[in-house]
């Protein structure tokens, strides 16, 4: 009994000890603002099935790329055609100023329509010499040639297709004339004096823009027969158009004048080419 007591007592001092010597915990106020969760992130739209992207060309358009190579308006044409040899003269013209290639370009992107982004692809002055004076040899392969060249100038551009357009040429009338290109040219004859010309001769060539091979190839078209050409008298094959009452030798200020003619001429002819020859 005393012992029970005894232990009872011990345990009663011991308690409040225990409770004065335990640490009490302090919560100090904190300054620091709530976490604001971040806005989620937008997620972009995706592209629908089959979507194809292109290069920007600085004109806004979108779509597959064409690259436009023209090289046909630097100089003109302008030959005389005598009763003999020692009558006959060939001259050229500059007439870089007449916008030719730009000419070519324009029309290409009207051709192709808006789904596509039309480039000129721009390229050195003599570029074109292995196709235009090409090296001596028994067996000439002029798709070749040109192959070559437009794959040089394009070159690292990335285009879906390439138009190449040249200066093509043909044999005047009867006679072993050649014509080249945009020029007049005049003819003495016995029985009707002298008449002349203009022509506007382009050959076009489409390149895959991976392979480099010939996709398709033409020329502008005059838009008349062979044989609407011999019962109208027009020497010309291919883009040409009588100058009534020109007069030869013409005077620079009348060379100049044909400006306008020339363009008009070689639009024609391009837009009833282009569309057959850019289409799938």
């Amino acid at each position: 009994m005393i012992r029970t007591i005894t232990l009872l007592l011990t345990l009663a001092l011991a308690i409040p000890a225990l409770a004065q010597s335990a640490p009490t915990a302090t919560l100090k106020p904190s300054n620091a603002k709530p976490a604001t969760p971040a806005p989620p992130k937008p997620v972009p739209p995706k592209p629908p099935a089959g979507a194809t992207f292109a290069a920007p060309t600085g004109g806004g358009q979108q779509g597959p790329c064409i690259g436009v190579i023209p090289r046909i308006g630097d100089l003109m044409e302008v030959q005389n055609i005598g009763l003999t040899v020692f009558n006959n003269d060939f001259k050229e013209v500059p007439v870089e100023s007449w916008g030719l290639d730009d000419l070519v370009v324009a029309r290409v992107h009207a051709a192709a329509g808006t789904r596509f982004a039309v480039r000129r692809i721009a390229y050195p002055g003599k570029a074109f010499d292995p196709f235009e004076h090409p090296a001596s040899r028994l067996f000439r392969n002029a798709e070749n040639d040109l192959k070559g060249v437009v794959q040089t100038i394009a070159r690292g551009v990335g285009c879906e297709r390439y138009v190449v357009v040249v200066k093509s040429e043909t044999v005047f009338g009867d006679t072993h004339s050649v014509l080249r290109g945009v020029g007049v040219v005049n003819r003495d004859s016995v029985l009707f004096g002298h008449k002349t010309w203009l022509h506007a001769l382009s050959g076009i060539w489409v390149f895959d823009g991976r392979t480099f091979d010939v996709l398709k190839k033409g020329v502008g078209s005059s838009g008349e027969d062979i044989v609407t050409k011999l019962l109208v008298g027009n020497p010309v094959h291919g883009p040409g158009r009588e100058l009534a009452d020109f007069p030869w030798p013409p005077p620079p200020e009348r060379l100049t004048g044909l400006r306008d003619q020339t363009r008009s001429l070689l639009a024609e002819s391009l837009d009833r080419a282009l569309p057959e020859l850019l289409a799938r």
